[in-house]
């Protein structure tokens, strides 16, 4: 049971200046029946607002035409929506709601801008809608947005730029929830991204507005770690999409983004609640807002109150009326989607008082616009109230008319959650205020937890971070134990924690000899800082005096000694904070380079490496997205007859000159951004393609990784069956590389001998693999790597390697594939010793698909 107020009210009205009429309508006829009847002239006065209930630009444009026709001089500015209301009837999908609102004092401008570019600033349309509409006597802005493009913030923030003082009111269109595709549109246009406004300008115009939000905060407080404008990439340190899932259910952030409609961000700006919906969802787990939210900002879940969204819906009417100086003559309601799917037919109930009192019409967006104390706002999850009137007649309210009446309202289940997360959550935040106030008063405590790692108390990365910048010009160092995870592997964790505090020791003595101060990073990692200033040659010896006492530092477990060695990268703390990177990267060059230190100078040219990497990382994403990953073809030879036994797919990266990259040159890369997959399936889908029309036979490339990656395997298979080219094709998989699932892996391979395709081992005799582990594989041909190949004329124990693994392809019916045959002497070589195909220079370069005969 809600106690609900009932409001009567003596009104005193001589003559109605602006007239409002609504009606919900599916087609122009019904707009022509609705005209007719209510005697509506054309009028540039006369301000026509259509809320579409369908996303049909064909339905759409059909109204646009016959406005345009019929109502020449008047403005019409419309948006898609996830539902209309025309009075007190909401209709979801099925119906549009058409308003004509027509002015005696109120003169309209509007404007509707295309937004062809997807990287344009929103900032700057707002400025543009902003300077082109208002004026000296603008009373509102009315504008509607597209609701998936358009960053409604920012373009909120470019309107006040020009004037902060304007009321704003309107919001961000929508599709039916289904978060796709959205539309806006005046009379002559139509677009899926872009803004349009209307101004109206006046002296008489009395302008009040309003919002509810009742959508309640629950669950912990959760930081934004990471986030540009309304994309955010990670929450409390992981990625967006995970966040939800760990909240909310794996099954139900399948549903992203539709879901984060309902389960909103909730923040607290100046004091204010503040609702952040999702809108779109991205590969790479991060999350679009309808609305921004910046690094460090604290929000928590939200979910409706559906006790206060129904209980209080006259007390928002009442607001809007007691601060109108006169009686409201249409009230324009911009609600959020989530109130209407969250509360059903009862938000019938929060929009009736308001259609008592005068015409009611609008639509449910994917964001609100909304305007209070000089301040503009982007919403989400409210209902925003527009109450225009013309009239100059007061309104006056008898509060002893005032009577309180008892009603029901029919719960379901939802409402009952709902209700209960509330409270438990009211409940939890009581105690995590309690818990808060008693951990202020032990900042021991606290510091100890921020800024000491627990099994070595040693000072952790958060101090190391803190403490830089008051070290300016002083030497940082890295160490690193090297194959600390044999450590681990070999002996158990215990022992390696044994491992991490006996360093610790020996680093802390040292940093009382030397005065350092010593940190311990995550996993297997050391800093330290020297607070004396050393020539290089000082320092050089201080380093190898550090690694001598941790190499002859011996760890006693049972009746084991563990020694450990350990590379160091040093760098210079500077005041534009690349000191860190700088002694990061010369650790891992020292690593690659098998050496005990290094010294991070400029000759290094690590920042050269780096930059080559991201101009690297950048012409690959380019080269997707233009069709320039481009396969090539290398023949491989029958040593017997001479004659092209099958191809070898290669692929190449074209650069914008033309040139042909090797993939030597990107496909590290590609691993380490995560486009490795998208290369593989460009690769698969152009060469069953090729391959397809002509019937030659052909191999193709296989990392473990592609085998392990669950879409890429399905992609594998679908492309096999849609192309039919089985019997044609052989997988080499790289024996260079870990075979980490080796259960998936043969399942894999039973799989593709299912459908008739072969296999081939790569690179055979350069990698990981034994022969034992080659056998489970049971490839139809091994490919002898081109390293035993290359040098098999001069290199006895390369001869005597490659003729044992042509004994050992015998024994197991395997036939033999030479690799890197680059001269007669090593194809007359690999003939004579019965190698049952070949390939290599020698023989034919890879070729374009336009070569292959």
């Amino acid at each position: 049971m809600f106690w609900t107020k009932k409001f009567y009210f003596n009104i005193i009205v001589v003559k109605y200046l602006m007239k409002t009429f609504t009606e919900a309508i599916t087609s122009c006829s019904d707009i022509e029946i609705f005209v007719e009847k209510n005697s509506i002239k054309d009028s540039s006065r006369l301000l026509i607002q259509l809320f579409s209930g369908t996303t049909d630009t064909a339905t759409i444009r059909e109204f646009q035409a016959f406005f345009k026709s019929k109502f020449p001089q008047a403005t019409l500015i419309g948006s898609t929506s996830d539902g209309v209301i025309n009075n007190t009837n909401i209709y979801p999908q099925d119906k549009s709601t058409i308003v004509f609102s027509s002015f005696e004092t109120t003169e309209l401008v509007s404007i509707l801008i295309k937004n062809s570019d997807s990287n344009r600033d929103n900032f700057q349309l707002g400025k543009t809608v902003a300077s082109t509409l208002i004026s000296e006597n603008t009373k509102l802005l009315i504008t509607f947005t597209d609701g998936i493009y358009t960053n409604g913030e920012e373009y909120i923030k470019g309107i006040e730029s020009i004037n902060n003082n304007i009321i704003i009111a309107g919001g961000m269109a929508g599709d039916n929830g289904r978060l796709e595709k959205t539309f806006i549109f005046d009379k002559n246009d139509i677009t899926s991204n872009g803004v349009l406004g209307v101004a109206l300008n006046s002296k008489t115009l009395q302008v009040t507005t309003d919002y509810s939000f009742d959508w309640l905060p629950i669950g912990k407080k959760l930081q934004i770690t990471k986030a540009v404008k309304n994309r955010v990439y990670e929450i409390d340190g992981i990625p967006a999409v995970n966040l939800y899932a760990k909240y909310l259910g794996e099954e139900l952030s399948e549903s992203l983004p539709q879901i984060g409609i309902e389960f909103p961000l909730i923040l607290n700006r100046d004091g204010v609640s503040i609702g952040r919906a999702v809108i779109l969802r991205h590969d790479d787990g991060s999350l679009t807002f309808s609305g921004n939210i910046a690094e460090g900002e604290i929000v928590r879940f939200g979910v409706g109150n559906v006790e206060m969204i129904i209980k209080y819906g006259n007390y928002y009417l009442d607001n809007i009326l007691q601060r109108s100086q006169y009686q409201p003559e249409a009230f324009f309601i911009y609600s959020c989607m989530a109130r209407r799917r969250f509360i059903g037919s009862h938000i019938e109930k929060e929009i009736q008082p308001f259609s008592n009192i005068a015409p009611t019409a609008g639509f449910f967006t994917y964001g609100e616009f909304y305007h209070a104390d000089s301040k503009n706002q982007l919403l989400n999850e409210t209902m925003t109230v527009l109450a225009l009137s013309e009239s100059s007649v007061e309104t006056y309210f008898d509060k002893k008319n005032e009577v309180v009446d008892n009603k029901s309202f029919d719960t379901n289940p939802l409402h009952a959650i709902s209700h209960l997360a509330n409270y438990v959550s009211n409940e939890l935040e009581d105690l995590n205020n309690t818990l808060e106030s008693r951990i202020e008063e032990s900042t021991e405590y606290i510091y100890k937890q921020a800024y000491l790692e627990k099994l070595t108390q040693l000072p952790n990365r958060s101090k190391l971070l803190k403490e830089l910048p008051s070290h300016f010009g002083k030497m940082l160092f890295l160490l690193n134990i090297d194959n600390f995870t044999l450590v681990n592997d070999f002996y158990g964790h215990s022992v390696g924690d044994l491992v991490l505090k006996n360093i610790a020791s020996v680093l802390n003595e040292y940093a009382r000899e030397e005065e350092a101060t010593v940190f311990k990073l995550p996993s297997d990692e050391y800093a330290f800082i020297l607070e004396k200033t050393y020539t290089t040659k000082e320092l050089e010896d201080v380093i190898e005096k550090l690694l001598l006492s941790i190499k002859n530092t011996s760890i006693n477990v049972n009746e084991y000694i563990i020694n450990v060695d350990v590379t160091m990268g040093a760098a210079m703390i500077t005041k534009d904070e690349s000191g860190l990177i700088n002694a990061d990267m010369t650790l891992k060059l020292a690593k690659s380079s098998n050496k005990n230190y290094l010294i991070f100078d400029e000759s290094l040219m690590l920042v050269k490496h780096y930059e080559t990497n991201l101009k690297m990382a950048s012409k690959l994403r380019n080269a997707i997205q233009t069709d320039n990953i481009i396969p090539y073809f290398q023949p491989i030879y029958c040593t017997k007859t001479g004659a092209i036994k099958k191809y070898e797919a290669l692929v190449r990266l074209r650069d914008d000159d033309g040139t042909m990259l090797s993939p030597f040159t990107f496909l590290e890369i590609a691993q380490k951004i995560k486009l490795y997959p998208e290369i593989t399936k460009i690769m698969i889908e152009k060469t069953f393609s090729f391959f397809k029309k002509n019937g030659f036979s052909f191999t193709i490339n296989l990392s473990f990784e592609d085998i392990l990656n669950r879409d890429t395997r399905d992609f594998i298979f679908k492309k096999i069956e849609e192309y039919g080219i089985a019997k044609q094709l052989t997988f080499e998989i790289l024996e260079t590389q870990q075979m980490e699932d080796e259960v998936l892996v043969q399942e894999f391979i039973k799989t593709v001998y299912k459908y008739g395709a072969d296999i081939a081992i790569d690179d055979f005799g350069s990698g990981f693999a034994n022969f034992i582990h080659m056998t489970k594989m049971k490839a139809e041909y091994i490919k002898i790597d081109g390293s035993l190949i290359k040098n098999i004329d001069t290199d006895k124990n390369s001869l005597l390697v490659v003729e044992t693994i042509i004994i050992f392809a015998q024994k197991l019916n395997m036939k033999t594939v030479a690799e890197f045959v680059h001269s007669k002497e090593i194809f007359d070589i690999v003939c004579g010793l019965n190698i049952d195909y070949a390939q290599g220079y020698y023989l034919s370069e890879p070729l374009p698909l336009e070569q292959v005969r």
